[in-house]
């Protein structure tokens, strides 16, 4: 053989020997993509299923959380694009499904519980109400949903982001003229009626619950009503009272 020809060959499996290595580096990369995607997706689709289990208590609405599940399906769904063989994304994907179809059923009765202890749990459960109205406009303007849907659906989180506010601070107040502690209980009345003046929202509830939680400063009125507040066990009794002469203006 040839010099020629024996440096032809040592070329060619030189660049033999390049391709196989940016290949193998190429698969590696695309590999190391896919991983990496799936696990930013699969931790958005734990934090939506998280997020739709504490909208329950917060807003009572079978069209918020079917929204999100869908929102979810369609997340795994492209999880399963880039593994399709993967069974514990089907099963995940079955699990988001059947979860939809119960919303329809009657088993489907959240409680709601919007009073939260502390203002760090008011901050995060108005964060996650914040998050499901961010994916509800995002699932409209793709054109998944129409936009009476989306409008009724922001509503319902407005509210619920209004309220979370009000009944907790309603709910300190109560636990607070339960203790005796008129002071303390008046001034967290007066915060949540506060709250509720200084929303703008336009629901026509907002009116009732401005009336009641002034004639509770008032001391005409023990609790609100059940259909704004039921969630009930911190109500004061009606031989409570809140003394107006010793609350403060």
């Amino acid at each position: 053989m040839s010099e020629l020809n024996i440096v032809l060959l040592c070329l060619a499996l030189a660049v033999l020997a390049l391709f196989t290595v940016s290949l193998i580096n190429h698969n590696q990369m695309r590999r190391r993509l896919i991983g990496q995607r799936l696990q930013q997706l699969r931790k958005k689709v734990s934090e939506i299923e998280e997020l739709c289990a504490g909208l329950e208590s917060l807003t009572g609405s079978r069209n918020i959380i079917r929204a999100l599940l869908e929102h979810t399906v369609e997340m795994v769904d492209g999880m399963l694009t880039l593994q399709p063989q993967s069974q514990a994304l089907q099963i995940s994907k079955e699990s988001l499904e059947s979860r939809i179809e119960q919303l329809s059923g009657a088993e489907f009765a959240p409680t709601l519980n919007r009073a939260m202890n502390s203002d760090a749990q008011v901050a995060r459960a108005q964060f996650g109400l914040n998050e499901a109205g961010r994916i509800i406009r995002s699932r409209q303007a793709a054109g998944k949903m129409e936009l009476a849907a989306m409008n009724d659906m922001i509503e319902q989180l407005a509210w619920a982001n209004m309220m979370v506010s009000v009944v907790s601070a309603v709910v300190q107040g109560h636990k607070y003229l339960n203790k005796g502690d008129v002071l303390q209980a008046y001034s967290f009345y007066k915060k949540a009626t506060q709250t509720a003046m200084e929303n703008n929202l336009g629901d026509e509830r907002r009116h009732q619950l401005i009336k009641e939680l002034v004639e509770i400063t008032n001391n005409k009125r023990r609790a609100l009503s059940e259909n704004l507040m039921p969630e009930t066990q911190f109500n004061p009794p009606d031989t409570v009272e809140l003394n107006p002469a010793a609350s403060p203006e």
